[in-house]
């Protein structure tokens, strides 16, 4: 049996990164950065108009009104045709460049034009350098990194990227997944159980999670305990990435996964790990004829226990195999809103949701639980609680860290 310190350490030790890809900008949301993005000129590229108005020098704008020449109007998307020399101005949109002379916007709710004249009063009685307008590269420049290796691009990103022309993007590649629940007692969710028959929940719990990353999931059904009906199934989830089974990975007589998984060439990492719920957690991995690996995970068939391996290693190993910047292994550290005991002498991952605090304080709340196989209590956490190996008493305000869903 491993800690779970061990077991994280083994699966950053044996997990190797995804190859990277370049994609087209418009699908890669969701993905990982790979290498750095640069900008390819400045922005703003010239002196802009945070205004519509006029663009006038500022040494011009006194109290004595004086009118000023209106000497042409520039719009977003042209370029000025002429420099503003004093007593002069010209009307401008937002957005579009500020012209040779000008250091100054004047909002056109502060203008009064004559048409007739061309000329335009200026109703202040001064106005700063600088007002209303930006710097040519105020954002960034040409050549500056915009964003950084081993980032989660998100949909809002995908703009900064257009900006800088990024219209291909290098990203890893994200992992193929299988899902293979296991167990006679298993039925379909559209079937009512009869007997000792449960419904597979699971499948589609783990499933959603993957595909809630983005991640596309083969769902194989469900495996039967019996060698002749899963190994094709096993052989079937090996040609993915990533292969994750539920049951059939304790000491029970018909938990045959670690040893059909074996015989297929699968390497044993781990098959323990001190933790509760979920302590039978199986992780190997396989060699692949192109030289990469696959991965496979049997999680506990007890639901809570699933989830906890799933939310603790395979997390861990999907950031290790896209090279996610931040790793999920790193919880929050959160107050208890009440006492609280614990049994036992593993670590305890035991549901919870958060509550109100006064301040910014992380407060949670443990939830009643009955248990690895108590999905109401699952369905009403927002996070985990690791609590520490030693069963006793801990008092309201302790503090733990939270692992949230």
């Amino acid at each position: 049996m491993v800690s779970i310190e061990e077991a994280f350490s083994l699966i950053r030790d044996t997990v190797i990164p995804l190859a990277e890809q370049s994609i087209p900008l418009s699908e890669s949301a969701g993905h990982i950065l790979r290498r750095s993005v640069v900008a390819d000129r400045d922005s703003p590229p010239w002196r802009k108009s945070m205004m519509d108005g006029f663009a006038v020098r500022a040494s011009d704008v006194t109290a004595n009104r004086t009118p000023l020449k209106i000497i042409e109007t520039v719009t977003a998307g042209d370029s000025p045709k002429r420099s503003v020399e004093p007593s002069q101005a010209t009307r401008i949109m937002t957005g579009a460049p500020v012209p040779e002379g000008a250091d100054a916007i004047v909002m056109i709710e502060q203008c009064k034009i004559d048409k007739e004249s061309m000329t335009v009063v200026i109703e202040l009685d001064s106005i700063p350098p600088g007002k209303h307008l930006m710097e040519k590269a105020t954002n960034f420049a040409s050549g500056d990194e915009i964003f950084q290796p081993r980032r989660r691009i998100r949909p809002l990103d995908i703009g900064l990227l257009a900006e800088i022309g990024a219209t291909t993007v290098p990203v890893s590649f994200k992992p193929t997944v299988a899902i293979l629940p296991t167990g006679n007692e298993l039925v379909g969710v559209d079937e009512f159980p009869s007997g000792a028959q449960i419904r597979n929940s699971n499948g589609p719990m783990l499933k959603a999670m993957l595909e809630s990353r983005g991640l596309d999931v083969t769902d194989l059904g469900i495996g039967l305990d019996d060698p002749d009906q899963m190994n094709p199934l096993l052989k079937q989830g090996l040609k993915h990435d990533l292969f994750l089974l539920s049951g059939g990975v304790s000491a029970g007589t018909l938990d045959l996964v670690p040893h059909l998984l074996s015989q297929l060439g699968v390497e044993k990492v781990f098959h323990s790990v001190k933790v509760k719920p979920g302590k039978p957690i199986y992780f190997g991995f396989h060699s692949r004829a192109d030289g990469s690996r696959g991965y496979v995970f049997g999680l506990p068939g007890n639901p809570v226990s699933s989830l906890v391996g799933f939310r603790l290693f395979v997390e861990e190993a999907i950031s290790r195999m896209c090279l996610e910047a931040k790793s999920k292994s790193t919880p929050q550290l959160a107050k208890l809103s009440k006492d609280h005991e614990t049994r036992g002498d593993r670590p305890t991952f035991w549901p919870a949701k958060r509550v109100a605090s006064p301040d910014a304080t992380l407060v949670v709340e443990p939830l009643n639980w009955n248990g690895s196989s108590d999905l109401v209590a699952l369905g009403h956490a927002e996070g985990l609680i690791a609590f520490p190996p030693e069963g006793k008493l801990y008092p309201v305000g302790s503090e733990f860290p939270f692992w949230v869903l």
